[in-house]
């Protein structure tokens, strides 16, 4: 599939980023790519829900956290009724854009996820990629998605795994070693000296469980696609035929052993990036 970024979405979005990060600094670029690579990501997500048999078509779906849009786009494209909400100015304006360069009409507004301007259980669909961890009140963020969720709707989050070696020697946001680790003042003075940002923009880093046991507390059950990618990847056949027969032999012998190492240290340590398909409670 094609995807178009026309020159007034760019003019937008420039005039959005570079009072902050000029051209010449080294993140614009990979920033830039990053950022107009989300149509691609609004892709895979469909997909996941794709594999669990959650259609996207027709459904009403929230996508919180709009950014420049390409989510939004993605999931209009597959015949979902899309609203997106950002709580930066710009945004709406660019994601706008940017649909209308590849024929599609964004509905997008200006809103915080912590104060959703909806009624409840309106959504058959909500999508909080790469958002969670930049809210402040994140407890209020995720009360929220669940009052705007219907009964039987589903959810799509990513947190960081602020621990994971991956992020420790470099994280996802400002690629510095160790920031993951450090209390937020001293993160903020580490990202302004490595001129990467004026402030730490990640307030919100919780645990494994911390995060799922939240939502299962808001009558949301979050299931872990990286864990069902870890189990299935022991049964499905390698292209190397050594390393298929270990996995196998593992799986049949010792299968306590596959599932306390995958959900005890897999995804607690070593996931970099969580990501969670969620339902909530029927009843």
């Amino acid at each position: 599939m094609s995807v178009r970024v026309g020159r007034e979405t760019m003019r937008l979005w420039e005039e959005f980023v570079t009072p902050f990060l000029p051209k010449e600094h080294f993140l614009y670029r990979p920033y830039t790519e990053y950022t107009f690579r989300g149509i691609e990501r609004g892709n895979e997500i469909i997909e996941l829900f794709n594999y669990v048999k959650i259609p996207v078509g027709g459904k009403l779906t929230l996508d919180l956290g709009l950014g420049s849009g390409g989510i939004s786009i993605a999931f209009s494209m597959r015949g979902a009724r899309v609203v997106g909400i950002d709580i930066e100015k710009h945004y709406p304006r660019i994601a706008c854009s940017w649909g209308r360069d590849n024929n599609v009409e964004i509905d997008a507004i200006l809103a915080s996820g912590a104060n959703l301007p909806f009624k409840d259980e309106a959504f058959d669909l909500i999508v909080c990629n790469d958002v969670i961890e930049h809210v402040k009140d994140a407890k209020r963020c995720s009360e929220e998605i669940s009052r705007a969720l219907k009964r039987g709707g589903a959810l799509y989050i990513t947190c960081p795994n602020r621990i994971a070696p991956l992020i420790v020697a470099r994280d996802g946001h400002y690629g510095l070693p160790l920031q993951s680790l450090m209390p937020k003042k001293l993160a903020d003075a580490y990202v302004r000296a490595a001129r990467r940002a004026v402030h730490d923009n990640v307030p919100y880093q919780p645990t494994f469980t911390g995060l799922v046991e939240r939502f299962r507390k808001l009558g949301i059950e979050l299931y872990s696609v990286e864990l069902s990618m870890q189990f299935k990847s022991f049964h499905e056949p390698q292209n190397q035929k050594l390393v298929s027969k270990i996995k196998k032999t593992v799986a049949k012998y010792l299968p306590g052993v596959v599932e306390v190492y995958s959900k005890h240290f897999f995804l607690k340590w070593f996931t970099p990036l969580w990501r969670f398909i969620g339902v909530k409670k029927a009843r």
